[in-house]
This record gives C-alpha cells, structure tokens and sequence, in this order.
C-alpha cells in the first residue's frame, strides 16, 4: 500500500506541474504574449523604448497633431447621431413629368382659343 500511495502522490505532483506549464503556455500564446515575447527578442533591454521615451521628453510637440487626430477620432466613433436622411418630393419624378405635359397642353389649348 505505501507504494501505491507514492505513486499516487507522484501522479498528483506530476498532473499539478503539468497544469502550471499549460497556465505559463496559454499566457505566452495570447496576442499579448506573443508581442511582447517579440520584442524581448528584438531588444532585450528595452533601449528602443527608454530611447523613444528620451526623445519624447526633449520633443514633445511632434506628439501634439498625433494626440488630437487621436482624440478627434475618439470623439467623432464617439456620437450617436443617425446620419442625415435625403428628403424627397411626395411626387414622383414621372408623376411630374406628366403634370408639367398636362399643363403645357393646356396652354397651348388656350393659345389655340385665344386666336380668333
């Protein structure tokens, strides 16, 4: 029975270690993982970033534009508004057409009268 009971723990030690590799694996495999994996390999130190925050600081205002074409652009994804409907004439286009033949030969009858 003590061997038995080794074995389980053994097992149990094991399955618990396992769990933890694929908890440290699924977060790797995220979109995030794999990004900041990449930049590790890229630049071990982080020089680029301390090098971007180091610019940033002595020039500030090239970041300005960027900062509010951003904004505007949260602002603008922002509103609700329905966008604006087109309006139309209760008539339609040869409803018209046919109204303004009407009157036309209408005048023309009368001109036609008109003439003695």
């Amino acid at each position: 029975m003590n061997r038995i009971d080794a074995l389980e723990a053994e097992a149990d030690r094991r399955r618990q270690d396992f769990a933890a590799s694929l908890r440290k694996l699924r977060r790797k495999l995220t979109p995030l993982g794999l990004a900041d994996e990449a930049l590790r390999k890229l630049d071990p130190q982080g020089q680029a970033v301390i090098a971007a925050g180091k610019s940033l600081r002595r020039n500030p205002l090239p970041v300005v534009p960027l900062l509010l074409g951003l904004s505007w652009l949260v602002l603008n994804a922002r509103k609700t508004d329905k966008p604006a409907q087109i309006k139309r004439k209760s008539k339609s286009l040869i409803a018209s057409q046919k109204k303004e033949n009407h009157h036309e030969d209408d005048q023309k009858a009368q001109a036609g009268q008109s003439r003695p």
